[in-house]
Order: C-alpha cells, then sequence, then structure tokens
C-alpha cells in the first residue's frame, strides 16, 4: 500500500489556498463599483449648501382626512425648491432601477452643473403587486426621498410630534408609525404588526383606492401595510371605509 505524503498534501493544500486568495482579490478588485456619489463632490457640496441656505420655509397645502392633518404633496415641495436650486446649478431626478433579484428600487440623484452628484435610493415595496397600490407607493417614496436627500423639513402643527417620535430607535418608530392622535407616547405602543387576515382585509378595502392608502402609509410612516401596528388597525380601517363613504355619498 503506498504510503501517503502529509507533507507534500499540505504543500498542496497551501498552493491551492494561495491561489484562491489570489484570484480572489483580483475578483473584488475589478468587480465593478456601484457609488452613491461621483469622485469629487467639492462642488456639488457649496452649491447645496448655499442653495439650502435659500430654501424658502415649506408649507403645507393638502389636506390628509384619514389623520385629519396637513402635509406638502410633491409638487408642493418640487415647486418651493426649484428657484434656490436653479440658481446654484442643481437639479433633480428620480428613476426606477430593477435590481439583478427583481428589486425595485428609486434612485433620487441630486446633480450639479459640473457633472458631480449625490444619490439616495430606496426600495420600493408597494402594499399590493398592482399598478395602483406601486403608484401611491411611488408617490409616497419620491417626496420622502427628496426630503431626505436635501435634508428639507416641512412646517407644520405637529412639530412636537417629530420631536416625540425621535425619542425612540429607528426600528421602532416606522414599526409604531406616528399617532393617530396627537397625544400619541411611542413608549405606550405595541410593535406587533397587523396579522396576514387583517392584511388582506386592509388590501381589499384599500385596493381601488390608491390615494388612500398612500394617505395612510404616509400617516403611519410606514413602507407597506403589513408593517401597520396592530394598536392602529382598528381605527384605521373604520377611518378607512368612512373616507370612501363620505366619497360615494354614503353615511356610515
Amino acid at each position: 500500500m503506498e504510503t501517503i505524503n502529509f507533507t507534500q498534501q499540505l504543500e498542496f493544500l497551501k498552493q491551492l489556498n494561495d491561489l484562491i486568495d489570489e484570484r480572489s482579490s483580483v475578483a473584488i478588485k475589478n468587480a465593478p463599483s456601484d457609488p452613491y456619489e461621483s469622485e469629487s463632490t467639492n462642488e456639488i457640496a457649496a452649491a447645496l449648501s448655499k442653495a439650502q441656505g435659500e430654501f424658502p420655509r415649506i408649507s403645507v397645502n393638502q389636506e390628509n382626512p384619514f389623520f385629519k392633518s396637513s402635509f406638502a404633496d410633491l409638487n408642493n415641495i418640487v415647486r418651493t425648491i426649484r428657484p434656490a436650486m436653479s440658481k446654484y446649478g442643481l437639479s433633480l431626478t428620480q428613476q426606477q432601477k430593477i435590481m439583478p433579484d427583481g428589486a425595485s428600487l428609486l434612485v433620487t440623484r441630486l446633480r450639479h452643473s459640473s457633472g458631480q452628484w449625490i444619490e439616495g435610493r430606496v426600495r420600493i415595496l408597494p402594499p399590493k403587486n398592482d399598478m395602483q397600490s406601486y403608484a401611491s407607493t411611488l408617490s409616497y417614496m419620491k417626496r420622502h426621498s427628496i426630503m431626505a436627500l436635501l435634508n428639507l423639513t416641512i412646517d407644520s402643527d405637529y412639530a412636537d410630534d417629530d420631536a416625540e417620535v425621535a425619542m425612540v430607535t429607528q426600528r421602532e418608530t416606522f414599526a409604531k408609525g406616528t399617532a393617530i392622535n396627537r397625544k400619541y407616547d411611542p413608549r405606550e405602543q405595541s410593535a406587533e404588526v397587523i396579522t396576514r387576515e387583517q392584511l388582506d382585509e386592509l388590501e381589499y378595502e384599500l385596493s381601488q383606492y390608491p390615494d388612500i392608502t398612500e394617505m395612510v402609509l404616509d400617516g403611519l410612516k410606514i413602507q407597506s401595510l403589513a408593517d401597520m401596528p396592530k394598536s392602529k388597525y382598528m381605527v384605521s380601517i373604520e377611518r378607512v371605509r368612512s373616507i370612501k363613504n363620505a366619497r360615494n355619498g354614503l353615511t356610515k
């Protein structure tokens, strides 16, 4: 029986590992990068700093009957910031990008006349797989992506709510949403989300009402109906039905 030379085997394994490491390093080095900003950002940073100093106050211009509150829509936000943006050579583009795994992203890019740019990305997660749900979710994402990228705030009567919600973690904020009542205390709310049956019922009620869906997502500050807290379910679905009845000339 042939004697096994362990020294030779160990040497072979070492050479194999070295070869794998070498080829892995080359593959990583040559892999295409996917940066969130241009190689240089000095000019766009200077321009954005000046533009931010001249952005007018953005006021609310739409009513959200679901939460009986007001908000600034996408058109109002863009019209308000456009003069200062144009003055300093800044512009915004928003594109939908399909990833290799099928995920749909909204890419919001801030561009400068120098060619420099900065962008933000967010995954589009509609509550239901239909065009109406996709459109309402996209509208919501476009508005908040611009606000996040440019660090915009909106004047409203609910400034105290913002300070209160900021006291909890980001995950808790998205799980619980903002209050349906102004005396909302995030520490007293449950992070448990609605069940599959409750989600199905909510999606059924909203299937023909993408604008009301957007109100719900916006008011609770959630990206998907599946993230709705259980504590908000009953009052939410009652208000959805109330708004639908009012539109159809019916009483609750």
